[in-house]
């Protein structure tokens, strides 16, 4: 009875471990196959995953080694090299100087021959105003010029030729403007003139963009001239002064901001 009873106690639990191996079998038999195909696609995202962050990284490198160019542009040019065709100018000029002229009087006589003429030199200071304009051409360079001018005097119009050369750069009036060497060379219906000047000479436009074709230029020039008589050598006068440009010169004292 005792080995029935074992017997019987085995069997049945026998029976129900292969139940249940039988069950799990089942489970896996129509189971596993979802969970596998489950753990393939979540091994696809995470490689992909996985590909796209090098990708990045990768991107990101070669991007950081080799920046994008610079993109290009004209710079603008500076009017001191970019000059124009056409550069001109008025001026003013403020002066004194030194005038010798010479007169003629005849001496009186009871004489019945012809009284003698005498000739009497005067030598005076006097104070000197004019008023001129030029225009210059790049003959032969941009930088050396040449061109007509004009001025009116108290004692004529003149009107003449002029070389003008730039010098290097000078810095007056709060602008990094150009030194400027001037020649003039002319006459009127009565005398011939010449001058020397020096002084400082800018645009006046200050800032660019500048044109290529016409600029008015402005500044300041001390200047020595010497006229002579056509007719007479001893008549002569010789001054020093001051040619300044009026408007530009206004614009600057005044501090009017609407003219810049």
């Amino acid at each position: 009875m005792i080995c029935g009873r074992w017997s019987t106690t085995s069997w049945a639990g026998t029976a129900d471990a292969a139940e249940r191996s039988c069950k799990y079998w089942k489970r896996w038999h129509f189971c596993g196959p979802q969970r596998m195909d489950r753990f393939a696609g979540s091994c696809v995202q995470t490689c992909v995953r996985f590909v796209a962050f090098a990708v990045v990284l990768l991107t990101s490198a070669i991007a950081w080694g080799h920046p994008p160019p610079e993109l290009a542009y004209d710079e603008p040019k500076d009017w001191h090299d970019d000059r124009a065709f056409f550069e001109w100018s008025t001026w003013m000029r403020l002066g004194y100087g030194v005038a010798r002229e010479t007169s003629y009087q005849v001496a009186r006589s009871d004489a019945p021959t012809p009284p003698p003429v005498m000739k009497v030199e005067d030598q005076r200071q006097f104070v000197d105003a004019a008023l001129g304009a030029d225009v210059t051409f790049p003959i032969p360079t941009s930088r050396v010029r040449l061109g007509p001018w004009i001025e009116l005097r108290p004692h004529g119009t003149f009107v003449g030729g002029e070389l003008s050369i730039a010098g290097k750069p000078l810095d007056m009036f709060m602008y990094d403007g150009e030194r400027v060497y001037n020649l003039r060379g002319g006459a009127s219906t009565s005398d011939w003139t010449a001058a020397l000047a020096y002084g400082y000479r800018c645009p006046w436009k200050l800032w660019g963009p500048y044109s290529s074709a016409t600029r008015y230029m402005i500044g300041a020039r001390l200047v020595g001239s010497f006229t002579q008589s056509r007719t007479d050598s001893g008549d002569w006068n010789a001054t020093l002064g001051l040619e300044f440009e009026p408007i530009g010169a206004l614009r600057y004292v005044a501090a009017i901001k609407s003219w810049y």
